[in-house]
């Protein structure tokens, strides 16, 4: 019973004994982050890591070519029911975030759970009181042990410091607003306040990418929700100085920024990573509506203008490096994971964003999503569907943990009709469904029943750890959560809370949560409780358990670190 939202398949193996070692070439047992002193792991953009299984190509015997095969597959096996554990501390009341339940219209594609969540009303309360007692014990240690730092080190009690402002806690404005942590929220908005100076004098040249999702959209998330003035001007703070990563020479910003001096530089000479790229969209394009400043908005507008202008091998797939004067590409490596994922993420969000009113990004998404597809979407021999990378002609047989999100892009398309066909939104669905219940599997096939950073899958269609390193990771409940909104199927909250239990055991230490060097130890432990943890994996955790009137789908997108901001209905395009 193991498996998140794939609509096909017959999923998992619950055997969580040891796996026969793959075939071909050796794992690779070196992860970002090895203690004592692990380097900086952005979390879309660039996984070293994630590049060494490259090498490790696809064979015809591993999997099967998916191309052009817009059909519907058959209906996965049904799990076997989970325990069902309770929590004795049953969450107070709602979150008035969003509509109240009853009024929602009953074909409403983005919401199927009403009738279900009511049924299991108790337990889900229950399991999202769980949750918040997570947050609330990783976010007490942080202030107990890291206090205005970055990422707390839960095991030597010390700070990951690659920002100096506080990370952990704009990271987690939201996830505390909408779990209802009134002091801790209050807490944190008073040190934003009073102590934040996002321009001081720091010893960081700071990823714009990572300021974006994180800082920029955490404010804005967080002045949407609360109506607190003091997170609208932090957001346009910061987003004036992001603005210096822009030349005007490149449409496309400069990887990273000294935020005090505004000196901005690229990290390589000559490209620019797409996911850099296209993950501005929806935090600069709200920044302008909120602030009727349409600068930002036009920043983006270039940028998108300057990719969609790029002729591909394949249409709408753009490799993972940009030349930066947009003249081609640096490499022939494409995938929807580690330095390109959000990119495609934000086209689809983007249009939903703008109320439907933007072909250019439907457009856009569309053609990207029907090659990944037909290019990237493949099935092992034992019938799982995985979303590969495709290097030079080639695609792997390995999947990254990054592109367990595209389970839930997909399905979320399909909701929203962004194909206008009835055809292709069932295939994109099924997709979906199938994609992130081979995620799931990568989980519960697992000694540790937390999945690895690079699945692969040998030629007999088995599972393994290529890269071994879980870094608390977000993608995959990401997933569950949508396909369980978006399906009512209550297999995905079981699924859900099934890693959320592997997560207690395995990675809580004393003082935190902690990542694991290797998912075949629990004794592993990395020492980091990445932000991420906060914005998105507990709060995906959370939402799943919670009725339909939290944050609905049909009100928001959610952009790649978590944050929601608010559709804009009646979208006028300037």
């Amino acid at each position: 019973m193991v498996l998140f939202i794939i609509g096909s398949v017959t999923i998992l193996n619950l055997d969580m004994g040891t796996h026969p070692p793959p075939p071909g070439p050796p794992k690779h047992g070196h992860s970002h982050r090895q203690p004592p002193n692990p380097p900086i792991v952005p979390k879309n953009v660039k996984a070293k890591d994630n590049e060494k299984y490259n090498n490790k190509r696809e064979t015809t015997s591993t999997t099967t070519d998916t191309s052009t095969k817009y059909t519907t597959q058959k209906p996965a096996t049904e799990p076997t029911n989970f325990d069902k554990t309770e929590s004795k501390n049953p969450t107070k009341k709602r979150l008035d975030v969003g509509l109240d339940s009853n009024s929602f219209e009953i074909n409403n594609p983005y919401n199927k759970i009403d009738k279900v969540y009511k049924e299991n009303e108790k337990q889900n309360q229950q399991r999202a009181s769980k949750v918040r007692d997570a947050m609330k014990f990783a976010w007490d240690n942080y202030v107990k042990y890291n206090w205005g730092g970055d990422e707390l080190r839960p095991i030597t009690k010390g700070d990951h410091d690659w920002f100096s402002l506080g990370l952990t806690i704009i990271d987690s404005l939201d996830t505390l607003y909408i779990m209802e942590l009134h002091q801790e929220f209050d807490k944190a908005k008073d040190w934003i306040k009073n102590d934040l100076d996002l321009a001081k004098n720091t010893r960081h040249s700071v990823s714009v990418f990572e300021t974006i999702i994180r800082f920029l959209g955490g404010f804005l998330s967080t002045y949407h929700l609360s109506g607190d003035q003091v997170f609208l001007d932090k957001a346009e703070q910061m987003g004036h100085l992001l603005l210096k990563a822009f030349d005007g020479k490149s449409p496309f910003p400069k990887t990273y920024l000294h935020l005090s001096d505004g000196n901005a530089r690229y990290e390589d000479a000559h490209c620019v990573i797409l996911a850099q790229i296209g993950t501005l969209f929806l935090e600069f394009n709200h920044l302008s509506e909120v602030t009727g400043n349409p600068i930002w908005k036009h920043t983006s507008d270039k940028a998108l203008n300057a990719l969609a202008s790029m002729k591909t091998k394949y249409p709408g797939l753009i490799p993972s490096k940009v030349k930066q004067d947009a003249s081609g590409f640096c490499e022939d490596h494409y995938s929807i994971a580690a330095m390109t994922d959000s990119y495609y993420e934000y086209l689809l969000k983007m249009w939903i964003y703008q109320d439907k009113t933007n072909s250019q990004y439907k457009d856009l998404y569309n053609t990207a999503a029907k090659s990944a597809l037909e290019y990237l979407y493949k099935q092992t021999t034992k019938g799982d569907y995985y979303m590969a990378n495709f290097i030079n002609g080639h695609p792997t047989s390995t999947q990254e943990h990054l592109a367990c999100f595209t389970g839930g892009m997909f399905a979320l398309g399909a909701a929203a009709n962004v194909s206008e066909s009835e055809e292709m939104n069932e295939f994109y669905m099924e997709a979906g469904k199938q994609i992130t219940a081979t995620c799931a599997k990568t989980y519960f096939n697992m000694p540790t029943g937390v999945g690895p950073e690079v699945a692969g899958f040998s030629s007999d269609g088995s599972i393994y750890a290529q890269v071994q390193y879980y870094i608390l990771r977000p993608e995959t409940v990401e997933s569950l959560f949508i396909l369980y909104r978006l399906t009512g199927d209550t297999k995905y909250q079981e699924w859900a809370w099934r890693i959320f239990e592997a997560i207690e055991k395995n990675c809580k230490t004393e003082n935190g949560y902690s990542g694991l060097r290797d998912v075949g130890s629990p004794h592993s432990k990395d020492d980091l409780q990445e932000s991420f943890f906060m914005a998105e994996t507990l709060k995906y955790l959370y939402l799943i358990f919670k009725d339909s009137s939290v944050i609905p789908l049909d009100k928001y997108v959610f952009n790649t670190e978590a944050h929601p901001f608010p559709i804009q209905f009646d979208y006028v395009q300037k």
